[in-house]
């Protein structure tokens, strides 16, 4: 009889595994980190640095390499002082990791280009990875070697691209007449496709708004060589005036094949004084 009580003390006497207890303190000491992460915030932020490659048709197809530099910046915060009496979450930077990347372009090809057209592309690091992007290119370009954390970016063309025309291809001189005279360095390359002319005559005044006299919006086969603007002084907001200065604002755009439909400006002339002819004055 002893010996059953004394096993039943013993038995007694062992602990037990209780699974709920051991819960709670796994969630007390999940509070605990959480309260200490609370009141110490780590945040971190990458700078990135970019370079921006430009092939014109006569380039090398390598670019010369240029190294780019990012780095990490580690934001901590804490809770210092009674917020009651000014305290408060203060925070600050400090610079962690910087990663150096050499990086180099080659293009594998060059395929035709007009001679305004170039292929322009922007590579970035930001932290270890390298990303590269077409800003303005005559072909679509695939990436077929390096990137990621290879700065030796080999690059293919795919399809032609049109771009946006030479805004500088079209010039234009205003004579006192007020005839426009046009040319257009690369007529050449448009043989067969039309030309829309925005032409806005304005009155130069000094220290005050230049009054638009018209603004015209013309098509053509081809540029023509000359203008008179006086054909359209039906449509002026007022007399030309013998002796005021005049100039012309130009835009035009391109209706085809070879490049974008879009609107570019040209920017406008010199103002001349108008001198009407001797016919003109007697009218």
């Amino acid at each position: 009889m002893l010996t059953l009580l004394l096993a039943a003390s013993f038995a007694a006497a062992e602990p037990t595994f209780d699974a709920s207890a051991v819960l709670k303190e796994a969630q007390a000491k999940a509070a605990e980190t959480a309260d200490v992460e609370a009141a110490v915030g780590v945040t971190r932020r990458t700078d990135t640095d970019c370079v921006t490659f430009t092939f014109s048709p006569e380039a090398a197809l390598k670019s010369e390499p240029v190294w780019l530099r990012s780095t990490e910046w580690v934001q901590e915060c804490t809770w210092t002082g009674d917020p009651r009496h000014g305290g408060g979450r203060q925070c600050w930077e400090r610079p962690g990791h910087t990663y150096n990347q050499r990086v180099q372009v080659t293009l594998r090809e060059r395929k035709e280009m007009y001679p305004w057209e170039h292929d322009s592309f922007r590579v970035c690091l930001s932290g270890p990875w390298l990303d590269v992007d077409q800003l303005s290119t005559a072909y679509d370009w695939k990436l077929v070697s390096g990137g990621s954390r290879d700065g030796n970016l080999v690059l293919a063309p795919g399809n032609k691209r049109q771009m946006k025309p030479d805004a500088a291809a079209i010039t234009a001189q205003l004579r006192s007449d007020l005839t426009l005279a046009l040319h257009d360095k690369w007529a050449s390359y448009y043989a067969g496709e039309k030309v829309v002319l925005k032409i806005a005559l304005l009155r130069e005044v000094d220290n005050w708004f230049d009054p638009t006299l018209v603004e015209k919006e013309l098509e053509y086969a081809a540029v023509p060589s000359t203008i008179d603007l006086k054909q359209f002084s039906g449509e002026f907001s007022e007399k030309l005036k013998a002796g005021k200065r005049y100039y012309v604002k130009l835009e035009f755009k391109r209706l085809g094949s070879v490049s974008k439909p879009d609107s570019v400006k040209a920017g406008e002339t010199p103002a001349v004084p108008y001198q009407p002819s001797l016919l003109a004055q007697l009218l």
